[in-house]
């Protein structure tokens, strides 16, 4: 039975995530039902092959894995650092985490509250003021009012945009957005805490308080998912890292292992070689 060890926090079993790409018109959610009747069914999908009649052409649906054949456990406490290229899959990875999305394959089992900070304001409304989003994305985070009302001075505090707090959030900077966002979610008291390119925003006074908060966070017990392009920033603060690679995890080990996979990974594609043309020559 999964958690029979209580320090696994997140599981993930043969994950993957399948986009179908070719057919972008309000049919869409339609040719999907159909697509996912037949296949319960045990019949043949209908729409790999679907007539658009503005166009008076068969456009040919295909599928794309985002994500294939994940597998990999986090425990308590544990700071992970998920690396790869843009286009890797950590975006859709993340978004499976924090059940934003499901996956079309196999299962994800976690332990906890989880707190998300995928986007720059996320869950803000650029109308309202940076009060009234501190409890708009409280709550969206699963924070009482009261819980939020203890903390909110603690919260802008940290922020360091007390100035503003009576401003909408659309007259703030991407800067004082992220930071705002990060105070929110720091102060939730997650479970685990997944944090996207966070650090890559803001001074250097904010991203150290950032990192004091981040390893605040790991003693209370919290499990903590870094994605992050800075190889520096996992060797710093992860325990170990993931490598993801055109959908697939190509390295789970520790951060001086993965960070050399993910370098060489990226020298090979500068060079234009395949790790297979690499390998014939050796």
């Amino acid at each position: 039975m999964f958690f029979a060890m209580s320090n696994i926090v997140i599981q993930v079993e043969n994950v993957g995530k399948k986009y179908r790409l070719g057919i972008l018109n309000q049919r869409m959610l339609g040719l999907e039902l159909e697509s996912w009747w037949a296949r319960f069914r045990g019949k043949e999908d209908p729409n790999s092959c679907v007539h658009d009649t503005n166009r008076n052409v068969l456009l040919k649906a295909h599928d794309f894995w985002a994500l294939s054949d994940i597998n990999f456990k986090v425990y308590q406490g544990e700071v992970v650092g998920l690396l790869g290229v843009n286009g890797s899959g950590k975006s859709t990875l993340l978004k499976i985490l924090s059940q934003i999305t499901a996956p079309t394959t196999g299962i994800v089992k976690l332990k906890g509250k989880v707190v998300s900070l995928l986007e720059v304001g996320t869950g803000f409304h650029h109308e309202l003021t940076g009060r009234e989003n501190v409890f708009l994305n409280g709550a969206i985070l699963g924070m009482k009012r009261h819980e939020i009302e203890e903390r909110y001075d603690q919260i802008v505090e940290f922020s360091g945009v007390e100035k503003f707090m009576e401003t909408p959030v659309k007259r703030y900077s991407s800067g004082m957005r992220v930071r705002l966002a990060f105070s929110v979610a720091a102060h939730v008291n997650p479970d685990i805490l997944i944090l996207d390119e966070v650090l890559t925003v803001g001074d250097a006074r904010f991203q150290e308080k950032c990192l004091e908060k981040i390893e605040e966070t790991k003693n209370g017990g919290a499990t903590i998912i870094l994605v992050t392009h800075s190889t520096q920033s996992v060797l710093d603060h992860c325990s170990r890292a993931l490598v993801l690679e055109k959908g697939r995890l190509m390295a789970d080990s520790s951060t001086a292992e993965a960070v050399k996979f993910y370098v060489d990974s990226l020298d090979l594609k500068q060079t234009g070689k395949s790790r297979n043309q690499v390998k014939k020559k050796r």
